[in-house]
């Protein structure tokens, strides 16, 4: 089985068992480097995020205790996958990998960002990590108008295009849209709702597009020196033909530009390990595990990739 296809079956499976799990009794906890909503009540764990925002908007000392647990067993899985969780496991991943077979199957190409404007937009996710941490801090001590603090306890998952767009697709009856309780929840869900609209057209028309933008990916990069799951390449065999940088789908070109490093596990990379499977050089590129090469690109598998050999065939 080639790399692409166990991915989309370990994503598709994922995707079954995170939001569908507590139907068959699996429950996970609230440790998860990934989007599992917690207004999808069929999940079998929960983001992260939400045990993060509702810690420090109490920030009492049994919550921060329960917290570090969380955060002990959250940062474990982080180190032992790195952002392979967004690459092979995240349902919301899952989903903008739906909406570009969609539009494959269409005939339509794909939008790219330029790197000037990735790096324009680059200060987004920055916006959401700070909505996620410092809120709370707000609700936690509202010296300031306190009635608007008391409705932002989960600020981000307010705003988080997961909230309505898992829900939706898991045709969930909990499903919120705009929340009229009060001024500020309206405000927050209104502004949700359009987050997501906007992710579900980029998604179609680029790939991966909610994933550069994603405080959660944010948060898990700052662990890639010490994961034990990394990009690796050998600047002896690589050809700098490129390929890699135009296959990935968070089109990243430092690993095409990279030279004399040898860890390319850059931020934003989600480990799908596309850049490996379409490299055309023997060992050019490689993925490891605890020190030990699990996956690695070689011209025989380049020559059979089905993209190689329809274009062959059409050529012939």
């Amino acid at each position: 089985m080639r790399i692409g296809k166990l991915r989309w079956l370990i994503l598709s499976l994922s995707f079954v068992l995170l939001l569908f799990g507590a139907c068959a009794g699996l429950h996970l906890g609230s440790i998860l480097p990934t989007f599992s909503c917690c207004f999808v009540p069929t999940r079998a764990g929960t983001c992260f995020f939400l045990p993060l925002q509702l810690s420090l908007g109490t920030f009492t000392w049994p919550d921060m205790l329960l917290f570090l647990n969380r955060f002990f067993w959250f940062s474990l899985l982080v180190l032992l996958l790195g952002r392979a969780w967004c690459g092979w496991l995240c349902p919301l991943g899952f989903f903008q990998d739906l909406l570009d077979r969609l539009r494959q199957a269409v005939g339509l190409g794909y939008a790219r960002f330029s790197a000037k404007w990735r790096g324009r937009l680059s200060w987004v996710k920055w916006i959401f990590l700070g909505i996620a941490l410092l809120i709370p801090l707000w609700v936690a001590f509202p010296v300031l108008f306190a009635p608007v603090a008391l409705d932002l306890n989960i600020p981000f998952c307010q705003l988080c295009p997961g909230k309505y767009i898992l829900p939706l697709i898991t045709f969930s009856r909990d499903r919120i849209l705009v929340d009229f309780e009060s001024t500020t929840r309206m405000v927050m869900s209104s502004l949700g709702l359009l987050f997501s609209v906007t992710v579900i057209i980029g998604a179609f028309v680029k790939r991966r597009f909610w994933c550069p933008y994603c405080p959660l990916g944010l948060l898990m990069s700052w662990y890639r020196k010490w994961s034990l799951f990394k990009l690796k390449k050998d600047d002896a065999t690589c050809t700098h033909c490129q390929v890699c940088a135009n296959v990935c789908p968070l089109e990243i070109d430092e690993v095409f530009l990279s030279r004399g490093r040898v860890d390319v596990t850059f931020s934003d990379c989600i480990l799908c390990l596309k850049c490996i499977e379409h490299c055309p050089e023997d060992d050019a590129l490689r993925a490891d595990f605890l020190g030990r090469t699990v996956y690695r690109s070689t011209s025989k598998g380049f020559f059979r990739h089905p993209a190689i050999m329809n274009a062959e065939t059409k050529h012939e």
